[in-house]
C-alpha cells in the first residue's frame, strides 16, 4: 500500500486548522510555526523539515496539528545498508486538542501516524491536569497506546521477506510548582512497556565467524524519571537546570544531566548556551563478540556503553529588532547550532536548526 502524499499530508493539517478556526471567535490567536534540522555524523546525513501550527478554539479550547519529512541518506553497514549508501524518507503526520474545564482543569487528547518503505507507526494518547493553590501547582498524569509495523522491504537493503509488530503502553506523572515569582521547579516520571519485534531485520551479529541477525528479547519495561528547574535570574537571563535518570529491565541505566542559559541582550534578541551530558551504561546481553549458544544478540550501538558531551549556541530574532512593520514585529527567528562528542561507533556529530515563528490571528 502507497502512503499519501506531502500534498495530502498538508491538507490534513491544514484541515485540522480550518476546523479550529471555523468554531473560533472573531479573533482567535495562532502561530505557524516552520523549521529544517540538518545532523551529520560519520556515515549519516538526516535532513528534516517540519511543519507545526497551533491555535485557539472557542473560549477554551487549543487544537495543533504536526507534519515532518525526514530524508535519511548513510552509509552504514549497522544502519542496515548492504555494504553501500542508502536513502529513505519518512513521512509523519498529527495532531491534538486540549480543552480547559471550570479554569482549572485541562483535558485533552493526540494521534500522530508516520510511513517510512519498511516501518508503519501509529500512537493516540490522552492527558489531563488540574491547577491547585492558585495555579500554583499543576499536577498532570497522560497515557498512550502505540503499534509499529515493521518490514524488509526499504530500498537497497537486505531483505528476507521479514515482518513483525511492535505495542508500546505509556503511563507518565507530572508535577511543576511555582516557588517563587523568579523560580519554577518540576518533576515527571515516564512508565513505558513495550512487547514485540525489537531488533532491526538488517543488522547483523558476528557469532563465531558467521554474520547472524540480531535477537533482542521481546518486551521491554523503561523507567524515566525527570527534575528541572527553571530561574529567572538579574538582567533578563534564565537558567535552566535538568537531569534525569533512566533505566530499564535489559540492564541500562542512564544519567542525563543538562544545563541551559537563555540571556535577551536587546529587546528582540536573545541568546543561548546549551551543555548535556549523557552517560549510559550497556544492556546486559550487549557484547563485542558472542558465542554460539547466545540466544541474545546485538549490533545496536544505541543499548551499548557511551557517553557524550553536546555543546549548542542558541540566536533567537524578533521582527521588531529589526525594525519590521507592526504585523510582523512578534515573528521570531532561530538558529540553533550544535555539536555532539560520543565515543561510540557513530563517532562525533554535528546538528544546525533553523526556524521561523509566525503569530496570527483570524
Amino acid at each position: 500500500m502507497r502512503g499519501p502524499s506531502t500534498a495530502g499530508a498538508l491538507a490534513i493539517v491544514g484541515a485540522v486548522v480550518v476546523l479550529g478556526s471555523a468554531a473560533a471567535p472573531a479573533r482567535a490567536d495562532g502561530e505557524l510555526t516552520m523549521r529544517g534540522v540538518y545532523y551529520k555524523e560519520r556515515s549519516t546525513r538526516v535532513i528534516q523539515p517540519m511543519l507545526d501550527g497551533k491555535g485557539t478554539v472557542g473560549d477554551n479550547g487549543e487544537v495543533d496539528g504536526h507534519l515532518l519529512v525526514d530524508a535519511i541518506t548513510s552509509a552504514s553497514v549497522a544502519a542496515g545498508a548492504a555494504g553501500e549508501a542508502f536513502s529513505e524518507k519518512r513521512l509523519q503526520f498529527g495532531g491534538g486538542y486540549l480543552h480547559r474545564v471550570m479554569d482549572r482543569f485541562r483535558l485533552g487528547a493526540s494521534g500522530r501516524w508516520s510511513r517510512e518503505p519498511d516501518y508503519d507507526s501509529w500512537f493516540v494518547g490522552a492527558r489531563g491536569d488540574v491547577a491547585l493553590a492558585d495555579d500554583n501547582t499543576v499536577i498532570g498524569v497522560a497515557g498512550g497506546y502505540g503499534h509499529d509495523l515493521i518490514t524488509s522491504n526499504a530500498p537497497n537493503m537486505r531483505s528476507g521477506g521479514f515482518e513483525g509488530e511492535l505495542t508500546t503502553k505509556l503511563g507518565s506523572v507530572s508535577v511543576s510548582q511555582l516557588v517563587s515569582p523568579r523560580l519554577v521547579i518540576g518533576a515527571t516520571y515516564d512508565l513505558i512497556y513495550l512487547a514485540g519485534v525489537q531488533h532491526s531485520p538488517y543488522r547483523s551479529v558476528r557469532v563465531d565467524g558467521v554474520l547472524m541477525p540480531e535477537a533482542h528479547p521481546r518486551t521491554r519495561l523503561r523507567h524515566a524519571a525527570a527534575a528541572s528547574a527553571r530561574w529567572s535570574g538579574p538582567g533578563e537571563t534564565t537558567f535552566i537546570a535538568s537531569h534525569r535518570v533512566y533505566d530499564d529491565d535489559w540492564g541500562i541505566l542512564g544519567l542525563t544531566p543538562e544545563v541551559r542559559i537563555v540571556k535577551e541582550v536587546d529587546a528582540g534578541l536573545e541568546v543561548g548556551l546549551r551543555y548535556r551530558f549523557h552517560w549510559q551504561r550497556a544492556a546486559d546481553f550487549y557484547q563485542d563478540e558472542y558465542a554460539p549458544d547466545d540466544q541474545l544478540r546485538s549490533d545496536d550501538v544505541k543499548i551499548s556503553g557511551f557517553t557524550t558531551h553536546t555543546l549548542g549556541f542558541k540566536l533567537a530574532v524578533y521582527g521588531r529588532a529589526l525594525g519590521l512593520p507592526e504585523r510582523m514585529a512578534e515573528w521570531r527567528g532561530e538558529v540553533i547550532f550544535e555539536y555532539v562528542d560520543q565515543n561510540n561507533r557513530f563517532g562525533n556529530a554535528g546538528i544546525a536548526h533553523a526556524a521561523l515563528s509566525v503569530p496570527f490571528e483570524y
